[in-house]
């Protein structure tokens, strides 16, 4: 009998968003999101190549079904001023219990999709926050998507959570156009990870082509925005400084107690300040590496 190896990528959210869209954005590599209309229910395989490595993976894409006491319960969160870890008392039925248990062998990446103008469907990611909590998958992305930005309330609250419970934010409503908050960095999170089924590129010699490859494994020639996006995507991945993020993880996290998430919220508060008022080249790489740091940590 064949080991299992992690190397799935669980795509979850309402049947209404364009979850496949998506998908498919991430591995052509372009910028923009179909708005037509597919089934939202399936596999798409993934050969990712890049110059260092290479790897089979699989989007497992599939609508959410939440249960009342779950869509209770956010709902009460969202008109609390309290700031309450809903993980920590989400009790799940046999089923679902079963399913995930099943899905942990497999599953090394979650991107939980949801659109911020309902913004009661973001009760959706509660029984996949205890399974993160409980199984560990190495990416985690709670995605926001959709033709209206997110409330600037309910936005800061959804990024709190996601600090909180170890998910990365990425508001793809964002309407600033030097947003970190892009296809790209959700593609980036992706290909950084250490994938189980991962095999060392022997031929260096001769890298990919630029522009990721396709669902085939075609080399895709990408142009005018898009491709301009994917060579900034580049130089940034470049530019990162691996004892910046050290740096970043100490002084976020060394002195701050298990229990006490407000600290590194407030810390993650005052950093997107910060960005805020650096050169848009500059806070993309800062970006990149306060997202690395985080991660690091969980």
């Amino acid at each position: 009998m064949e080991p299992t190896v992690r190397n799935k990528i669980l795509v979850l959210g309402r049947s209404e968003v364009q979850k496949t869209a998506l998908v498919h954005s991430i591995i052509k590599g372009t910028t923009h999101i179909s708005e037509a209309k597919e089934e939202d229910i399936g596999k798409i395989e993934w050969q990712l190549e890049t110059r260092y490595f290479k790897t089979q993976l699989e989007f497992w894409i599939d609508n959410t079904e939440v249960s009342d006491t779950y869509k209770q319960q956010m709902e009460q969160w969202l008109n609390s001023t309290e700031d309450t870890n809903l993980v920590a008392s989400i009790a799940l039925d046999e089923e679902m219990s079963e399913l995930q248990k099943q899905l942990s062998d497999v599953v090394d990446a979650i991107v939980f999709v949801f659109d911020p103008s309902q913004p009661q469907t973001f009760a959706d990611i509660v029984p996949w926050a205890r399974y993160a909590h409980t199984y560990e998958p190495n990416v985690l992305l709670c995605v926001a998507l959709g033709d209206k930005a997110a409330d600037e309330a309910n936005a800061d609250r959804w990024f709190d959570w996601c600090v909180s419970n170890g998910w990365e934010w990425v508001d793809l409503t964002d309407p600033d156009p030097q947003t970190e908050y892009t296809v790209a960095r959700i593609r980036e999170a992706l290909c950084t990870n250490e994938w189980d089924s991962m095999e060392a590129t022997t031929d260096r010699s001769n890298p990919p082509s630029e522009g990721p490859p396709g669902p085939q494994n075609d080399n895709v020639e990408l142009q005018g925005p898009e491709r301009e996006e994917w060579e900034r995507f580049d130089e940034v991945a470049g530019n990162i400084d691996s004892r910046r993020v050290d740096n970043l993880h100490r002084m976020m996290f060394d002195e701050m107690s298990s229990d006490n998430m407000s600290v590194l919220i407030s810390q993650l508060h005052e950093q997107r300040k910060q960005l805020a008022q650096m050169d848009p080249e500059q806070a993309r790489i800062k970006a990149a590496e306060l997202a690395m740091a985080v991660t690091k940590h969980f």
